[in-house]
Parts: structure tokens; C-alpha cells; sequence
């Protein structure tokens, strides 16, 4: 929200138009993206305010959290190859102890690429809706913020509109969706079929690498743990990138400091000032 448009909300809520819920939700959206800048702000600028006094301990947390992620994606690298040459293994000796039944394996891998793009299909297909779901729910609370003074706006004619088009475009999802589970049914019993046909021809060899699968099991469960310790430090990384980001994107128009390592990147403190009047313009005509 602008500065303008903040004195035509003020006015328009003197004379009773008044878009609580609308303000509200602009300033949270907003907000969401003052933190997404301040994170690629800082991101940019961190290896630059190693000598500014107030961001060093950033940056040397920055650095040694970044170290010990490299550590721990070594380590997960290290076990990614152990289990590749355990597979490796497994399908070797699969191969050979099964020449005769290598087509079904074939055919296992092609139906179930069939069946995995019709579920990422329906992926596709959910998030569409769901975001259909998001627009049509704020329009409806728009349109009846809208309404609520009787007058019939030219807003809240479009609002209308606009949910009538969400609700034509939602039922030819609903359409598709329909279709689409229908071909997932009779593909995923083709799959089901052939995958007990290899499941067979696979139970010698299974029950021969049971060894193999302890092991497995094993450098799975450590795999995890580094991944789980690594998404730690990652959280405490944007951290302190976000840190960054907001402060300096104040601070760079009163520090030559600041400014200078900011630089290239000038323009996002800009965006993220004119967020903060928004959001504190939005918060303000919500809440008087």
C-alpha cells in the first residue's frame, strides 16, 4: 500500500467502505516477502560485513555453520556411495540369476512410469485447485466485506465475476480429476500385476541378500540422521541471513559501511523499505 493509496483507504473507510480482512491478509502476505528478501538480502551480503562490528557475529556463525554442513554433506555423499554399491550388487546378482524374467523387470520399470506421471499429474491438478481454493476464499471475503454497505460496487460486481469464473474453472478440475483416478485405477492394477510377477521371480534373491538389507537399514537410518542435521542447520543459517538482510537494509542509508555491502543489491532495500511502510499502512487503516 502506498502512501496514496493509503489516504483514498482512509477516506473510504470515513464514509463506511471499510476492508478489514483485506488489509490484514495484504500486510501478512507482505510481511512473508519482507522475510524472503531479507533472507536473499542477506544471503548476498553476508561474506561482505565480516569487518562491520555489529554483523561479525553473524557472519562468523554463518561460517561455521556452513563448515559443518559441508562435514555432514561429505559424510551423506560418503553413504550415498556405500549404498549405490550395495544396489549395484543386488541388480548384478538379480540379472544374473534371473536372465529369463529380465523383460518383466522391463516392464515393471515402463508401467510404473506410467502410473507416476498420472499421480504427478494429480499433483499438478491439487495445487491448481488448492490455489483456486485460496483466490475463490478471499474473493468471497472481499465480496462480502464489499457488500456489506449495500451499494452495489463496481468491486464488488467484478468480485462476483470473478468468483463465477473460479467456480467453472474448479468444476473442470473436479472433471479431470475424475477421469484421471479412473485411468490411475486401471493402470495401477496393471502395475500391481506385473509387479507380482517380479516379485517372484525376485523371492530367491531376496531371501539370499538378507544380510544386505540389515545393512541397508543400517546407513538409511544415518542417512537420515545427517539429512535431519543438516535441515537444523539450514534453518539457523537463514537465520542469520535474514538477521542480515533486515538490519542492513536500514542501516545502508545512514552507513557508507553498510551501503557500500549492499551493493548491487541497493534496489531490494528499497522493495523492503517500501514493504515496511505497507505493511505498517495496512496494520494502521486495519486497526483504527
Amino acid at each position: 500500500m502506498t502512501k496514496r493509496q493509503f489516504i483514498t483507504a482512509k477516506f473510504l473507510k470515513k464514509i463506511g467502505i471499510h476492508r478489514r480482512q483485506k488489509w490484514l491478509q495484504d500486510a501478512a502476505d507482505e510481511i512473508q516477502l519482507l522475510r524472503e528478501a531479507g533472507e536473499i538480502l542477506g544471503r548476498h551480503v553476508w561474506t561482505k560485513v565480516k569487518d562491520l562490528g555489529s554483523y561479525e557475529d553473524h557472519f562468523w556463525g554463518i561460517n561455521n555453520l556452513l563448515k559443518e554442513r559441508s562435514e555432514f554433506s561429505e559424510k551423506i555423499q560418503g553413504i550415498k556411495s556405500k549404498i549405490e554399491g550395495i544396489k549395484q550388487n543386488q541388480e548384478t546378482r538379480f540379472i544374473k540369476d534371473n536372465n529369463s524374467e529380465h523383460n518383466v523387470e522391463e516392464t515393471y520399470e515402463k508401467q510404473k512410469l506410467v502410473v507416476d506421471k498420472i499421480k504427478s499429474e494429480q499433483a499438478n491438478l491439487s495445487d491448481v485447485a488448492a490455489n483456486i481454493r485460496r483466490i475463490f476464499d478471499r474473493s468471497e471475503a472481499n465480496l462480502k466485506a464489499l457488500d456489506s454497505d449495500g451499494t452495489g460496487s463496481v468491486e464488488a460486481i467484478a468480485e462476483k465475476a470473478k468468483i463465477k469464473q473460479l467456480k467453472s474453472k474448479f468444476l473442470e478440475l473436479k472433471e479431470k480429476k475424475s477421469l484421471s483416478d479412473k485411468k490411475l485405477l486401471k493402470q495401477t492394477a496393471i502395475l500391481m500385476k506385473v509387479a507380482d510377477s517380479l516379485q517372484n521371480t525376485r523371492a530367491s534373491y531376496i531371501n539370499s541378500a538378507a544380510s544386505n538389507h540389515e545393512i541397508m537399514g543400517g546407513v538409511n537410518q544415518a542417512l537420515s540422521n545427517y539429512r535431519s542435521k543438516i535441515g537444523l542447520l539450514d534453518n539457523e543459517i537463514i537465520a542469520h541471513y535474514n538477521e542480515i538482510g533486515q538490519n542492513i537494509s536500514k542501516e545502508c542509508y545512514s552507513s557508507e559501511e553498510c551501503k557500500k555491502a549492499v551493493k548491487g543489491k541497493f534496489h531490494l532495500c528499497k522493495i523492503m523499505n517500501s514493504l515496511r511502510q505497507s505493511i505498517d499502512f495496512n496494520h494502521e487503516i486495519a486497526n483504527t
